[in-house]
């Protein structure tokens, strides 16, 4: 008669190597539900999110307004405080909203710096005929 302490198997009992007698039987599982399926989100509409209205205190009273207005009065709110990166984001989006501008041109003002040894008053003559100066 074999002893069941002692083992009849050619390979070595250990850290995940259960005995045979302990092992799972063809065709069962561990783990019999499996894996749980990944849960991805649904896909979100972003206009529809963006065009639903959110219920804000402006003034001390409640009142609906779009996420982005919103998120733009925050942005100013920020801007004012002197929150640098606030005031860059924001004048960023007025630009491309086209609420500002970039300065106009000044006209005059500059320095000109002529080759040694030249007559200014040719030097100025000859530059002026090649590029004309629009006078405002």
């Amino acid at each position: 008669m074999a002893d069941k302490k002692q083992p009849t198997r050619d390979y070595k009992v250990g850290h995940g190597k259960p005995p045979k007698e302990h092992q799972w039987a063809k065709g069962h599982s561990g783990n019999p539900k499996g894996r749980p399926k990944s849960r991805k989100p649904g896909l979100t509409d972003v206009s529809t999110l963006l065009d639903e209205p959110v219920k804000v205190m402006a003034g001390g009273k409640a009142c609906d307004m779009s996420p982005f207005e919103a998120g733009l009065r925050q942005q100013a709110k920020r801007a004012l405080a002197g929150h640098l990166p606030s005031i860059i984001r924001f004048v960023k989006i007025c630009e491309e909203y086209g609420v500002i501008g970039p300065p106009a041109a000044v006209m005059g003002g500059g320095v000109v710096v002529a080759p040694k040894g030249v007559n200014f008053q040719e030097w100025i003559k000859n530059v002026t005929e090649e590029v004309p100066i629009d006078e405002a």
